[in-house]
């Protein structure tokens, strides 16, 4: 399993590299098959990250591309596109999926060889004739390399060809009208100059690239509405018109010796337990097989009473098991955005001594709760109750253990039941205190509870690192970007959230850093003159809320939004000068 979730890789010295998936959607967890049958960008980069971009490149020139040969120039984005290669590199490659493993061509010349590359190219001459007729060279067999181990080979042909995994996002764009298992793999590049199609079936193998011929951007153009149809088609004739493709039934991929099958949770990919409600059973390389039991699908013991969790002091009767999806960290946005319902924090107080009982006198401390994090006035609510009652009083203390104590006003000599006891006045602390209720008995016998909590009455820092103050943005109606807006913030004890303000409306609110959102630019003015350019100013902030709500707003940032200038006029000649001053003298190069 791979998160599919907003992430910040890093890219030192660089700002953090901060990708979005091509639909700017987020579909949480993720096993690599889905993954990859999706295109979804953000589990790409985390596999390029685990192997290594040095690795990944490696393994590329050993399939066969012949470009990207300055190592030192590609970080992470390598895997969306962030290098460039040759059609007939990319399709000589996936060549190797569809030969199991090998790659199959003609020797390369010694002085083109380079340590670590390819040592086969593709074959285009089969056969040269003179015009007597005979035979002056013709090639018959090729050679062949392992590059990759067989049964790999295999797991990335049945991922490429699993229909079901991609139809979510491409339908049948990749599905064969004959029905014959094929594997393929669809791309679109930034500002939608590419797109692709590469794929294969145990015959034959097809690579498509659409684009203008002057590198033009094209209307939102992806690899599975361009690119795609046309492969589609190339592959559907070959196999009706093209010998020797003409006579082999649909089949599909010779499966090696050295896989196996086993039966694992359909999200974590880890060995399936009672709790999981979805099971799939998936092939692995021999040894690959996971032996840990599936960690998302977690169950916890309920008090139904009231929704908190179950303590042993909570009646059986009313306790039932509920099943949450657990997810690390970074996934914190995710969840709150796909309403996952999460497990309670707090402990069910029924029962337990100390704490507010039924028909008993107990002693205990029900807000704050144990560790949370608190500021300002302090309400404290709890239960301050025994036989022969006399009184109870609040304290607190610095640390865990304190040595110390101060008390937190009077004395009260009424007993109390869920209820307020003492407001605690914090100005002025910071850090871990122990609160401290104790009840007195007219005997004489004292009941005491305690409760650790966090002081922090320090407000977080919070500015905006990205768009800078002055910075210009321009619209295109036609194919409307989005603004990366970034915040960074930080606090002495421990941050909650961060929300996004423009011009004084709540945008977005991020709980796990980086703090950032996409804000599609749009403008409210309606341009009919396209020949001026238009501006509009906006004010971005944002505001940080520590976990005990201390809050701090950013400084506000000036942006502006303009239309697109007019493009220059494509002529030759001194003609062109002129014109080309007159746009010029059309852009507003200054601020305002």
């Amino acid at each position: 399993m791979v998160m599919d979730v907003r992430t910040s890789f890093d890219d030192r010295p660089n700002p953090p590299y901060i990708p979005e998936n091509v639909d700017g959607k987020w579909r949480g967890p993720l096993r690599l098959r889905t993954a990859l049958a999706l295109s979804e960008n953000i589990p790409a980069i985390k596999v390029t990250q685990y192997a290594g971009v040095k690795n990944t490149l490696a393994t590329a020139h050993r399939m066969g591309i012949t470009t990207l040969t300055n190592e030192q120039r590609y970080g992470l984005s390598i895997t969306l596109g962030g290098g460039e290669v040759k059609l007939l590199d990319m399709t000589f490659a996936y060549a190797i999926f569809a030969n199991g493993g090998f790659l199959a061509g003609t020797p390369r010349a010694a002085e083109e060889i380079k340590p670590g590359y390819r040592e086969l190219d593709p074959v285009s001459i089969l056969k040269i004739v003179d015009a007597n007729g005979n035979i002056v060279e013709e090639y018959r067999e090729p050679e062949h390399r392992e590059v990759i181990k067989p049964p790999l080979a295999y797991l990335i042909s049945s991922m490429l060809s699993d229909n079901q995994a991609r139809f979510e996002v491409i339908g049948d764009a990749l599905n064969l009208p004959s029905r014959r298992p094929a594997a393929a793999k669809t791309g679109t590049t930034t500002d939608w100059r590419d797109n692709w199609t590469v794929g294969y079936t145990p015959e034959l193998v097809v690579g498509v690239w659409v684009g203008n011929a002057n590198n033009d951007e094209m209307i939102k153009s992806y690899g599975s509405t361009a690119a795609a149809p046309i492969w589609r088609q190339v592959m559907e004739e070959a196999y009706k018109q093209v010998a020797p493709f003409q006579d082999i039934p649909p089949h599909g991929f010779a499966e090696p010796p050295g896989l196996e099958r086993a039966e694992v949770c359909a999200v974590s990919g880890l060995k399936a337990t009672p709790y999981c409600p979805h099971k799939v059973t998936e092939v692995f390389v021999q040894g690959t097989v996971p032996t840990e039991t599936c960690n998302v699908h977690q169950p916890f013991k309920i008090d139904k009473t009231n929704g908190k969790l179950a303590t042993p002091y909570t009646p059986p009767q009313d306790i039932e098991e509920r099943v949450f999806e657990i997810y690390p960290p970074e996934a914190a946005d995710w969840l709150q955005e796909a309403q996952i319902p999460q497990p309670p924090s707090a402990y069910s107080e029924r029962g337990a001594p100390g704490v507010a009982g039924v028909g008993s006198g107990d002693v205990g401390l029900v807000s704050p709760t144990a560790f949370s994090y608190v500021r300002g006035i302090v309400p404290i609510i709890g239960n301050a109750r025994s036989q022969n009652f006399k009184l109870y009083k609040l304290e607190f203390g610095q640390g865990l253990g304190p040595t110390s104590w101060m008390q937190i006003g009077p004395e009260h000599h009424n007993q109390v039941s869920n209820g307020w006891l003492e407001n605690w006045d914090t100005t002025g602390f910071n850090g871990v205190y122990t609160l401290q209720l104790s009840v007195v008995a007219h005997s004489g016998h004292w009941q005491q509870a305690r409760l650790p909590v966090t002081v922090d009455n320090i407000s977080p820092t919070v500015k905006i690192t990205y768009p800078i103050t002055k910075e210009v943005f321009y619209y295109d109606k036609d194919n409307p970007d989005k603004l990366r807006i970034q915040a960074e913030a930080t606090d002495n004890a421990a941050m909650g959230r961060v929300e996004f303000y423009l011009d004084g409306q709540a945008l977005m609110t991020s709980t796990v850093p980086p703090y950032n959102m996409l804000w599609p630019i749009v403008m409210t003015t309606t341009v009919t003159d396209t020949k001026i350019i238009v501006t509009e100013t906006h004010t971005i902030y944002a505001i940080a809320y520590d976990a005990a709500g201390n809050q701090q707003k950013s400084e506000e940032v000036m942006i502006q939004v303009a239309t697109e200038p007019p493009k220059p006029p494509k002529k030759s000649g001194w003609l062109w000068r002129e014109e080309l001053m007159v746009w010029l003298d059309r852009r507003d190069w200054t601020w305002g």
